[in-house]
């Protein structure tokens, strides 16, 4: 089973790209029996639509999919949520 860190990376890369097969399934079923989890997916979720409805959906001010990588990168290099 993924520890409570993979989890939270995957819901960051949830919001970039749609999860497949065991990332998308062991990342349900831990957040089914981690409370913590649950929350930190709901709060991120609540960032996420507050951000959106504030920031204007235009697509020369999104971010690429290489620099969406490098965010990513960036963010796992300073390690995640701690478990």
């Amino acid at each position: 089973m993924l520890g409570c860190r993979q989890v939270a990376r995957n819901i960051s890369r949830a919001r970039d790209e749609d999860l497949k097969g065991w990332a998308r399934m062991a990342t349900r079923l831990h957040l089914f029996l981690c409370p913590p989890c649950r929350a930190y997916a709901r709060d991120i979720a609540a960032l996420h639509h507050r951000i959106g409805s504030t920031v204007p959906d235009d697509p020369e001010q999104r971010l690429s999919g290489d620099a969406r990588k490098r965010v990513r990168e960036a963010a796992d290099d300073k390690g995640g949520r701690p478990s």
